[in-house]
C-alpha cells in the first residue's frame, strides 16, 4: 500500500466530501405542494358545478324504471335462449339416433333386392302361383321352390328390421313434436318490448343531451386537474428520488473515505510498529553484543583491589565478537547492521570504598590484625559470585586465589558466551518478525474476505 500524502502539518491529506443540501429541495417541493393546493381548490369548484348541473329527478326516475324493465327483458331473453338451446340439443340428439338406425337398416337391406316384408311376400305369392299352375318345366319349378324357401327365411330376418323401422318412425314423430315446441318458444314479443323501451330511453337521453354534455365538459376539466396533480406528485417523487440518490452517493463516498482513513491509520500503525520493532531489535542485539560476564569480571577486579591494594586492573582485551558491527541474522537471511553512532556502554562496578591505596587502607590493614571486618557491599558481591567469605585475615589470600581463578574462567568463556547471547537475540528477533509477518498476512486475508 502506498503511503498517504501529507500536507505541511505532517498529517495525511483528507478528501472533503460535501453533504447534499436539502434546503433547495424543500423549497421546490413546498412550491409544488402550494400549486397542488390551488388545483384542489379549482377541483372543488368544478365538483360544485357538477352537483348543480343535474337532470330532472322525474326524468331520472323514469330512466331508472325503463332500465329496470330492460334488465328484466334481458333476463327473459336469456331464459328463452336457454330453453330453445335445450330443445335444439334434444332435436340434435334424436336426429343422431335416427341417422344411426336408418344406417343400420340400409346396411341390412343393401345386400338384398327387397326393402321390406311386403315386397318379399309379393314375390313369394307370385312364385307360388307359377308353381301351382303346373306349366313350368321341372328345373324351373325346382328353382322357384328353392327361391321361395330362401325368401321365407329372409322374411324372418326382416322381422327385426320392421321393429327398427317402428323406432325410426317414433324418432321422427318426436322430432316433429320438438320442432313444434321450438316454434312455440319465440323471442319476437320480448324483442319488440325491448326495442320499444330502448327507443324511449334514447329519446330521454336526446332530451337530456345538453345536461350530459355540460357534465361531460366538467368531468373533462376535473380529469385534466387530476392529470396536473399527478404530474406534480411525480415531479415531487422525482426530486426526492434524485436527492436520495445523491445522498446515497454521499454516504458511499463517506464510507469509502472512512475505510481509506482506517487503511491509512492501519498502515501508519504498522509502520510505527515496524519502526519500534526495529529499534527493539537493535537494542536487544546491542545488549547481546556486550561481552558476557562484564558485570561479574568488573566485580572481581574491584574485589581483588579491595583485598589486595597493590592489584592493578589490566587493560581489557578487544573482543572480536563485541566489535563486530555487521552481524548476520539467522533464520531469514537478513542482515542487521549496527548504527555507526552506537556506543556500547559498560557499567563499571563502583568501588566498595574510596582510597583503597591511601593511608586509610594502611590503617585498615593494621586494624585487620586486631579485628578482621569486611564491608557489607563486599559480602554481597562475594555472595553473588558464590565465593566463600573470609572470616579472618589468613583467609584473604585464599579468597584472592579463588577470585583470580573465577576471573580466568569467566574470561576464557566470555567470547563463547557472548556469541551464544547474540545467537539467542537473533533467534528471538527472527521469531518476532515471523509472528508479525503472519499476523499481517492473516489481517490482509481477512480484509479480502470482507470485501
Amino acid at each position: 500500500m502506498s503511503s498517504v500524502a501529507e500536507n505541511s502539518t505532517g498529517r495525511p491529506n483528507r478528501r472533503f466530501i460535501k453533504r447534499p443540501d436539502d434546503k433547495a429541495l424543500k423549497q421546490e417541493i413546498e412550491g409544488l405542494k402550494n400549486e397542488i393546493k390551488k388545483l384542489d381548490l379549482t377541483n372543488n369548484e368544478i365538483n360544485a358545478q357538477i352537483n348543480k348541473v343535474v337532470t330532472d329527478p322525474k326524468v331520472i326516475e323514469r330512466r331508472k324504471e325503463l332500465q329496470g324493465q330492460l334488465k328484466e327483458l334481458v333476463g327473459k331473453q336469456s331464459t328463452i335462449k336457454n330453453e330453445r338451446g335445450a330443445i335444439l340439443d334434444q332435436i340434435k340428439g334424436v336426429e343422431a339416433q335416427l341417422k344411426r338406425k336408418i344406417s343400420e337398416i340400409q346396411t341390412k337391406t343393401s345386400k338384398h333386392a327387397f326393402k321390406n316384408v311386403q315386397e318379399i311376400d309379393s314375390r313369394v305369392n307370385y312364385l307360388d302361383k307359377l308353381v301351382d299352375a303346373g306349366d313350368l318345366k321341372l328345373a324351373d319349378e325346382r328353382r322357384y321352390v328353392k327361391e321361395m324357401s330362401s325368401l321365407r327365411k329372409l322374411r324372418k330376418d326382416f322381422g327385426s328390421i320392421e321393429k327398427q323401422q317402428e323406432l325410426i318412425d317414433q324418432d321422427k314423430a318426436k322430432i316433429a313434436e320438438l320442432k313444434k315446441k321450438l316454434n312455440a318458444v319465440q323471442n319476437k314479443e320480448v324483442q319488440q318490448q325491448f326495442e320499444k323501451i330502448q327507443k324511449e330511453l334514447d329519446q330521454i337521453n336526446d332530451d337530456n343531451k345538453s345536461v350530459v354534455n355540460k357534465r361531460n365538459e366538467l368531468f373533462g376539466k376535473r380529469n385534466e386537474i387530476k392529470k396536473n396533480k399527478d404530474a406534480k406528485y411525480d415531479q415531487i417523487r422525482k426530486l426526492r428520488a434524485e436527492f436520495d440518490a445523491e445522498f446515497e452517493k454521499f454516504k458511499t463516498l463517506m464510507t469509502e473515505e472512512r475505510k481509506k482513513r482506517e487503511e491509512e491509520s492501519k498502515q501508519q500503525q504498522l509502520e510505527e510498529k515496524k519502526q519500534k520493532r526495529k529499534e527493539q531489535a537493535e537494542k536487544q542485539l546491542s545488549e547481546a553484543s556486550v561481552p558476557a560476564f562484564t558485570t561479574e569480571i568488573n566485580s572481581i577486579h574491584t574485589l581483588l583491589a579491595y583485598f589486595d591494594p597493590s592489584y592493578v586492573k589490566p587493560q581489557p582485551k578487544k573482543s572480536a565478537t563485541a566489535t563486530n558491527s555487521n552481524v548476520n541474522s539467522s533464520g531469514n537471511g537478513r542482515k542487521i547492521e549496527m548504527p555507526e553512532d552506537v556506543v556500547v556502554l559498560k557499567k563499571e562496578q563502583e568501588s566498595f570504598f574510596e582510597g583503597s591505596k591511601s593511608k586509610k587502607a594502611s590503617k585498615q590493614k593494621k586494624s585487620k590484625a586486631k579485628n578482621f571486618t569486611v564491608e557489607p557491599d563486599v559480602i554481597v558481591a562475594l555472595g553473588d559470585l558464590s565465593i566463600p567469605l573470609p572470616t579472618q585475615a589468613d583467609d584473604v589470600s585464599s579468597t584472592i586465589d579463588t577470585l583470580k581463578e573465577t576471573l580466568k574462567a569467566l574470561e576464557d568463556k566470555q567470547e563463547e558466551q557472548t556469541k551464544v547471547n547474540i545467537e539467542k537475540a537473533k533467534a528471538k528477533i527472527a521469531k518476532l518478525e515471523a509472528e508479525e509477518d503472519q499476523a499481517e498476512a492473516e489481517a490482509a486475508e481477512a480484509e479480502t474476505t470482507e470485501a
